[in-house]
């Protein structure tokens, strides 16, 4: 099962052609409402909100469906860590021997293998606290934390708290 946060975060990036389809089929606004609501809002990622909102409203609750809006908010428009990310657990003494990061990522499953990550450090897929990784021997290193968490980005839309416990 997904996080309420990865949930939400899967019907906020549904396709445009979808969102209103799916937002009959997968959420309990009446159909007119929703074609109402259509044709009011013209912003399209207002709709996806929308849908991303209701749907994970149903599965999760009101209360974690606007937790995992808030992150998403606070992680995507700049504001840094959002509270509800998905969280992997490093240990101190992890941390201050340095963490292989080819290894911290094949290790945690972010990504498959080694050579895929290698890949996506070519494309500069990866960044730590909004900076870059482009380095396949970084190591993951005590000055990366602030305050015992980094954020950890795959892409456009993975990320992750790395928390020192």
């Amino acid at each position: 099962q997904f996080s309420p946060y990865d949930y939400w975060q899967f019907w906020r990036n549904t396709d445009d052609r979808d969102v209103k389809r799916f937002l009959n089929f997968f959420t309990e606004i009446e159909p007119k409402e929703i074609d109402k609501i259509v044709i009011k809002e013209k912003n399209i990622n207002n709709l996806k909100i929308l849908l991303a909102n209701e749907a994970t409203k149903i599965l999760h609750g009101e209360t974690a469906s606007n937790k995992a809006e808030q992150t998403a908010r606070d992680t995507f428009a700049g504001f840094g860590l959002g509270s509800d990310l998905p969280q992997i657990k490093v240990r101190l003494k992890e941390v201050e021997k340095g963490i292989n990061f080819l290894d911290f990522i094949s290790n945690n499953k972010i990504l498959a293998s080694k050579s895929e990550t290698r890949r996506a450090l070519n494309n500069k897929g990866f960044k730590i606290n909004d900076i870059k990784v482009v380095d396949e021997k970084k190591i993951i290193e005590l000055k990366d934390f602030k305050n015992k968490v980094l954020k950890l980005s795959f892409g456009k839309k993975k990320h992750y708290l790395v928390k020192i416990i």
